[in-house]
């Protein structure tokens, strides 16, 4: 399978999982330059918390995972470990060789991801 080339004049950042270690990579994000604000989204988390820290440095948010995918090119699984495969294969019909898939969810390996996700896509270690 050829990997598809993802402009990075415009490409676009989502976040499955609105939690802390998300919060932190998109501030990163932002505040260095590498993406503006409006590039960036991720979907509505249950705790209020949340939605007002990815507001407050303008990161647009989703009503839920699946428009978080279809907004993207680079999708970063940013949740719970024990969650990770059921999120994946939920979002599965989603998902193609046109995104690139990144996971910041300790202890889970590339390849869980890779199968769950869709079986030909290639796994980088």
């Amino acid at each position: 399978m050829e990997a598809t080339p993802i402009s990075p004049e415009s490409y676009k950042l989502g976040f499955i999982g609105a939690g802390k270690m998300a919060d932190s990579i998109a501030r990163g994000v932002v505040q260095s330059g590498v993406l503006p604000p409006q590039r960036i989204c991720t979907a509505v988390h249950s705790n209020p918390n949340r939605r007002i820290a990815f507001e407050s440095f303008g990161v647009g948010l989703r009503s839920n995972n699946s428009a978080v995918v279809e907004a993207s090119d680079v999708v970063i699984f940013s949740v719970k470990p024990q969650v990770v495969k059921h999120v994946v294969l939920q979002l599965k019909p989603m998902l193609s060789e046109k995104k690139l898939l990144v996971s910041v969810a300790a202890g889970v390996k590339l390849k869980v991801l890779q199968v769950c996700a869709y079986q030909s896509f290639t796994c980088y270690t």
